[in-house]
């Protein structure tokens, strides 16, 4: 009488685990790469999505502001004018843009910040440095 060895049921239950927990870790594989293919595709439709007349403003503005500047203050510039960071805020209790340019200076004395009114483009004055 020979012995027949039988494997235990919880090794045919961990083979199936294994086996299962595979396909679902190849099937997740499969949905991120797509995903992925999906979002770099994407990526360059959006990114181009800018208004063009905000971007030719802010050049306007940045042009205003750096020509608004003293000799001086234009050779501690660092970083091109035209790279200078436009943004709105407020300067006597009205809304404006604010063009920061960095300085060598900018460590001791803070960046040149130049106040354009919103609507008539008109220079209204610098930030205080200090």
């Amino acid at each position: 009488m020979a012995l027949m060895l039988k494997r235990p049921p919880r090794y045919d239950a961990t083979l199936y685990l294994l086996k299962t927990s595979n396909d679902w870790i190849t099937n997740t594989f499969i949905v991120m790469k797509r995903v992925i293919i999906l979002v770099l595709a994407l990526i360059p439709i959006f990114s181009n999505c800018k208004k063009e007349n905000a971007t030719d403003l802010n050049l306007q503005i940045r042009e205003i502001a750096w020509n608004s500047l003293s000799e001086q203050a234009k050779s501690t510039v660092i970083v091109d004018w035209k790279l200078a960071v436009v943004c709105e805020s407020t300067y006597d209790q009205k809304s404006v843009y604010a063009v920061s340019f960095n300085t060598s200076d900018e460590a001791l004395l803070g960046p040149i910040i130049v106040y354009i009114e919103n609507t008539s483009l008109v220079v209204l004055g610098q930030g205080l440095r200090m």
